[in-house]
């Protein structure tokens, strides 16, 4: 960075932390866009964060509503590159119950595309699909045009990365391309190098976007953009079989993905490093790293399940306001019609008589409706003793947990068979506990076995399942 915008921010930063004086919103605005690019670079998402907060109380003090949006949207990515989703998911609340008052495209779009960037770590790849595309809606927007191209190609590189989840191969290129097409980075050429490797195969192919990664990265010089090479380089060599090199390569990766402390980056690097050392036959070396990717794996899974919870609360709000809308204009609808329905009914005693008939058949709605009410609560009063009737055969390790648990919910073990009708007592049970939510810890102490024999458990069934190491087991089972 040149030397008078260095002075600025060092001149601005001080200004805030002595809080000698108010900036005005141009000032903040500026302030808040140097400070979050140079957190990021360096890693200090913790530091990025409290600077948010600081920004956010001279906001509050001087009523600037734009610079505490940003601020919330500023301190949700921070915490998302932390793997706390669940309290990002809060901050983008934040911001978002601002923007319902003040309209920025550029602040909109980011709002929209962090939900999504969430939605996608939490495994809810339709409701980030949804936002991503209401982010492009607001970024197509913009009239700056050099911001639109940068929020463009970053929406583009992120849904991606959706459809790749999905097994979507010719989505996944077409986001991809589309992002590298906008704007050309290091990182949309690594992702065309993994493209190629992984999906086509084609190591050509793969070789000139990796040459071309490395182009860009001498223009670039961004910690993360090295960190996505060091990556890619290492998946080419690892297909040309040539470990040494491609070892060298995931171990960079690893490092800088450690300096910037980026958990699900780390996780990659480990298990790829972990496959490195199983190809050379160095099994006790394979075994290290695929402890540290499992231990890890299942942190960020303890760390998610909260986020699920908070993201499915987050949908159901979402559902319900527009449910509201809906209802509103239907109440519109309804008050006009009612409205004509008095005119009409001055003239004609026949409509009276009508409108009579209606309201008998409104109160008989009515009882029908709380008849209903009663035998829905009576159900749900059913359901919940059952519910607590099957944990406590859990918690005591009763071996009619699992008839129990069949009897509740059929149709997920049902669905479970499907996948492996060959899967015995002891898995199901294990499933069925997964799915309850019951974590390591618990299963360990209400089994009678140790920990690190519940997760030898655990990747067991994931080979039983033939579940994918990128997938989260805990969100499959809740998928079935």
């Amino acid at each position: 960075m040149y030397r008078p915008a260095l002075f600025f921010i060092m001149f601005f930063s001080c200004i805030i932390q002595a809080q000698a004086q108010k900036l005005s919103p141009a000032e903040i605005d500026t302030l808040q866009v140097h400070k979050q690019d140079s957190y990021y670079e360096k890693g200090q998402f913790s530091e990025g964060i409290e600077f948010n907060k600081k920004i956010i109380q001279l906001c509050e003090e001087t009523h600037y509503t734009k610079g505490r949006i940003r601020g919330y949207i500023n301190i949700a990515s921070f915490l998302y590159s932390l793997g706390r989703y669940n309290e990002g998911m809060q901050y983008l609340q934040k911001a978002e119950n601002l923007s319902d008052v003040y309209s920025d495209d550029v602040l909109q779009a980011s709002l929209f595309v962090w939900y999504g960037k969430n939605y996608h770590a939490l495994g809810f790849i339709e409701k980030s699909n949804e936002n991503y595309s209401k982010a492009i809606d607001k970024a197509v927007k913009i009239k700056n045009t050099k911001l639109k191209r940068r929020l463009l190609h970053f929406i583009y590189g992120n849904k991606a990365i959706n459809f790749d989840q999905v097994q979507n191969s010719d989505s996944l290129y077409f986001y991809i391309h589309k992002a590298y097409r906008t704007f050309p980075k290091v990182v949309e050429a690594a992702n065309l190098t993994d493209y190629f490797l992984r999906i086509k195969k084609n190591q050509d192919s793969a070789k000139y976007y990796l040459d071309r990664a490395e182009d860009l990265l001498k223009t670039s010089g961004k910690t993360f953009d090295y960190m996505m090479y060091y990556y890619a380089a290492g998946q080419y060599y690892g297909s040309k079989k040539e470990y040494k090199k491609s070892l060298e390569y995931y171990e960079r990766s690893l490092g800088v993905a450690v300096k910037m402390k980026r958990p699900e980056s780390i996780l990659n690097n480990y298990k790829e490093i972990a496959e490195i050392y199983r190809l050379q036959n160095d099994i006790p070396k394979a075994g290290e790293y695929l402890l540290k990717y499992t231990e890890l794996k299942d942190s960020l899974a303890e760390n998610s399940k909260v986020a699920v919870q908070t993201s499915e609360k987050k949908i159901i709000e979402d559902e319900k306001k527009l449910y509201q809308n809906s209802k509103n204009k239907l109440y519109y609808i309804l008050g006009t019609l009612f409205l004509l329905c008095v005119l009409i009914a001055l003239f004609s005693y026949s409509y009276y008589r009508k409108n009579r008939k209606q309201d008998l058949l409104l109160k008989e709605n009515k009882d029908l409706i709380s008849q209903k009410n009663e035998e829905v609560h009576g159900l749900k009063t059913k359901v919940n003793e059952a519910f607590d009737n099957m944990l406590l055969l859990a918690k005591t390790n009763d071996p009619s947990f699992i008839t129990r648990f069949q009897e509740v919910y059929p149709e997920f073990c049902k669905k479970l068979l499907s996948v492996n009708p060959e899967l015995n007592t002891s898995e199901l049970i294990l499933c069925a506990m997964i799915w309850l939510g019951f974590s390591s810890k618990d299963i360990a102490t209400y089994t009678y076995i140790t920990p690190k024999s519940v997760e030898m458990k655990k990747y067991r069934l994931r080979k039983r399942l033939n579940l994918e190491d990128q997938k989260n087991l805990y969100l499959f089972l809740q998928a079935l």
